[in-house]
């Protein structure tokens, strides 16, 4: 079950993936895996900058293979991409290239995760998911896509201060500590209806 079907199950109103590749589970063991590569054209590119909140998406890619594990099945894939964003010191176009392994797996015994357990955490997008009758590839390739979001970007030659945010009382969370969670979060608060309807495009 993905995340879009975990928020439908508990009656959340959702905003649906703006891309989806579906590959039914039963070709899969008919076929014994397969190879794969997405290339969002232009028109779905700018969907997706929009949904992810950034400036704009150059290019994307998103290509791997999906092999047997066990009874489920695993992802062992590569995203690259090129981001545009706007520096949050001088306001001038931020370009991003993200060039990263993606990995991750399906299995048939995995539980759909509660409402508790889709609290942000690092580890949920490394964990196996519960395997179903397809596997949308679109949503490991935006997961992965929103990872590598920076919610600071700052050109070339802006000052970069040690900047860290924590409520009192707890921990404090640098720049670069908070990266990977931001994009995350805002592609969680889609999924769950909580997002406020804002976007950087």
């Amino acid at each position: 079950m993905s995340e879009t079907e975990s928020a439908r199950a508990t009656g959340a109103e959702i905003e649906p993936f703006p891309l989806s590749h579906p590959v039914e589970v039963a070709a899969l063991a008919e076929s014994g895996g397969l190879s794969f590569e997405l290339a969002p054209e232009a028109g779905e590119r700018a969907v997706i900058a929009r949904y992810l909140g950034l400036d704009g998406l150059a290019a994307l890619g998103f290509r791997g293979n999906l092999v047997p594990q066990g009874a489920g099945w695993a992802l062992e894939g590569r995203l690259t991409a090129r981001l545009g964003q706007t520096c949050v010191v001088t306001l001038e176009p931020v370009e991003t290239e993200v060039d990263v392994p993606v990995e991750r797996s399906w299995l048939p015994d995995v539980a759909p995760p509660s409402a508790a357990e889709l609290e942000l955490r690092e580890d949920d997008y490394r964990a196996p998911e519960p395997l179903g009758r397809e596997i949308d590839l679109a949503v490991p390739m935006l997961e992965a896509l929103a990872l590598e979001i920076d919610p600071f970007p700052r050109g070339e030659g802006a000052e970069h201060g040690a900047e860290v945010y924590a409520p009192p009382g707890e921990a404090p969370l640098t720049d670069e500590a908070a990266r990977p969670f931001a994009g995350l979060a805002a592609l969680k608060a889609r999924l769950s209806g909580d997002d406020d309807g804002g976007s950087g495009g």
